[in-house]
């Protein structure tokens, strides 16, 4: 992938954030009537883009990774003030406030015996997980399978 196209895509995202953060706050003090849905779909395509093909610039990589950090607390920002905005409250369900310390992987944690120690597989599994939301993965299937004695671990994108 040539060096200059990259930085050219990069420089466009930067600059999307910041368009979008501006038109979201113009939005939320009612200066604008709609969201700025067309930049937040552009910036998401170059996400795409760059979180499929691999940067082997490591400082084009390190760039581009600053900027998807930034855009992804901008857009959970954006979310929590458009809920606010619209008068959307948040309503826990019990079962949600019973299971709060449980990992949604639970039940393919209780296939493994006692024997075993979980603290290392959780570990495992929860390193696996970041790495897959640090590449812009939401949802995550977790599989453990035990076979001959041995825990296979299985942690993929939905």
């Amino acid at each position: 992938m040539d060096t200059k196209e990259v930085k050219e895509d990069l420089d466009r995202l930067e600059n999307l954030i910041k368009m979008i953060n501006f038109d979201y706050n113009q939005y939320f003090a009612g200066n604008k009537q709609y969201p700025p849905l067309v930049y937040e779909r552009e910036a998401n395509k170059l996400i795409r883009k760059y979180n499929i093909t691999q940067l082997t610039n490591t400082t084009l990589r390190f760039r581009f990774n600053n900027l998807v950090a930034r855009y992804v607390t901008f857009r959970e920002k954006w979310k929590r003030k458009m809920m606010e905005f619209e008068g959307v409250k948040k309503a826990v369900p019990k079962k949600v406030i019973a299971n709060k310390n449980k990992p949604f992987y639970q039940k393919e944690l209780d296939k493994i015996p006692d024997k075993y120690d979980k603290t290392k597989v959780v570990d495992l599994i929860e390193s696996k997980i970041d790495n897959f939301k640090s590449k812009g993965y939401n949802n995550v299937d977790v599989n453990i399978e035990l076979n001959e004695g041995k825990i296979k671990l299985k942690v993929r994108p939905k």
